[in-house]
């Protein structure tokens, strides 16, 4: 006799989530970034965060990247970018962890 309220996650126990095939669209040509600074928490990314980037997407003038410009890594959307840099590539997944 079975009692009490079935758990909402019955039937779920042994499906498990692969995150490579669910954030990684080009594994050859993605890179893992962590961010060291809070300088870019205006676009929601904090230091400690963990970078998804994708070096095979095609970019866009409205693209979240990480580019080299003299000689330093940042952040930013393309059509800001000034000057010369050089894009490592675009941004397809920022992973926060929990602060306690």
């Amino acid at each position: 006799m079975i009692t009490g309220f079935p758990s909402p996650a019955q039937g779920y126990e042994s499906k498990q989530f692969d995150l490579n095939t669910l954030y990684i669209k080009h594994p050859s040509a993605t890179i893992f970034m962590t961010v060291d600074t809070d300088k870019f928490t205006h676009l929601c990314i904090f230091n400690g965060d963990l970078l998804i980037i994708d070096r095979a997407k095609k970019i866009s003038a409205n693209s979240l990247v990480v580019y080299e410009n003299n000689g330093e890594f940042t952040i930013g959307r393309v059509f800001q970018i000034k000057g010369e840099a050089v894009i490592t590539g675009a941004i397809t997944q920022v992973i926060h962890s929990v602060k306690e």
